[in-house]
C-alpha cells in the first residue's frame, strides 16, 4: 500500500486559515474596519446600499462615498467641488490643508467631530457634482476612534 504526500492537502486546508488570520477587520456598532498597523479605514454601510468610507493615509484623511450598484465612488480628495461631511445637517469641510498658517486644518476639525458622535447622529457626504448620501449611522464610530488621535490618522503610511 502506498501512502500519498498528505503536505499539498495540509497545506490547502491550511492556506485559508492563514489568510483569515491577517485579516484583522474590526466591527464597532455599524462601522467596520482596521484603525491600526498598516491601514487605517472604516466603512459603514446605510440603508439605501451606500457606503462610506472614512480612510486615513499619505498624511491626509479622505471620506470616500460608493454607491456599488451603480460602480459609483466620489472622494474627498479628487478635486471636486464642495466638498462636505455633513454630522446632523452640519457642514464639515474635509480639506487637509489650510490656507493661513495656525489656522485649523478643516479635515482635523471634522475628524475630531467623528470622535464625538453618538449612536443617534447621522453622517452624510455630499459634493456639488454627486449631490448628498442618504444618511449613514454613527452608531460605533465614536468607539471605533475613542483611542485614535488625529496624529495617529497622519502618521498612517
Amino acid at each position: 500500500m502506498k501512502i500519498k504526500p498528505c503536505l499539498p492537502v495540509l497545506l490547502s486546508l491550511l492556506a485559508p486559515a492563514f489568510a483569515h488570520a491577517t485579516v484583522t477587520e474590526q466591527q464597532w456598532g455599524e462601522w467596520y474596519g482596521n484603525t491600526g498597523g498598516m491601514e487605517f479605514a472604516l466603512s459603514s454601510d446605510n440603508q439605501a446600499g451606500e457606503k462610506l468610507t472614512i480612510s486615513c493615509s499619505n498624511k491626509k484623511m479622505v471620506v470616500a462615498w460608493q454607491l456599488p450598484k451603480e460602480d459609483y465612488r466620489a472622494t474627498s480628495d479628487e478635486g471636486m467641488s464642495e466638498v462636505y461631511l455633513l454630522i446632523n445637517n452640519e457642514k464639515y469641510s474635509l480639506e487637509n490643508e489650510t490656507l493661513l498658517p495656525g489656522e485649523a486644518v478643516p479635515a482635523q476639525v471634522a475628524f475630531e467631530a467623528l470622535k464625538h458622535t453618538g449612536a443617534k447622529d447621522k453622517l452624510a457626504f455630499t459634493a456639488f457634482q454627486s449631490g448628498e448620501s442618504k444618511p449613514f449611522s454613527a452608531s460605533g464610530l465614536h468607539d471605533a476612534l475613542k483611542d485614535i488621535t488625529w496624529q495617529d490618522c497622519l502618521d498612517q503610511p
